[in-house]
């Protein structure tokens, strides 16, 4: 899993399979601070994630292992809306 930032939307007329009717977002990579990464993957939303929001995401085979993605074509899924993280008793963030 990893933590990301939704950055943008695709807009797609025409999609291929089960893909069809899911909601495509941009999520920008997150390291363990939240602070930004150089890279940004298209995801599958499953969780209604808006622009600026914290998230959680899986990729690979893992992505295609929640309700809404079994048997689609995709390898990043936001799985989760973050609202709190912690660490040694500090809050790193809090929505």
């Amino acid at each position: 899993m990893q933590f990301g930032k939704v950055v943008g939307n695709i807009v797609s007329t025409r999609k291929t399979g089960k893909i069809g009717g899911l909601r495509l977002l941009i999520v920008q990579h997150l390291d363990e601070n939240l602070k930004p990464l150089p890279k940004t993957y298209a995801c599958v939303d499953t969780v209604k994630a808006k622009f600026g929001d914290i998230v959680l995401t899986c990729s690979s085979s893992s992505a295609r292992m929640t309700a809404i993605t079994c048997g689609v074509c995709t390898d990043n899924t936001i799985v989760a809306l973050v609202d709190l993280i912690s660490s040694q008793n500090r809050d790193i963030y809090k929505k």
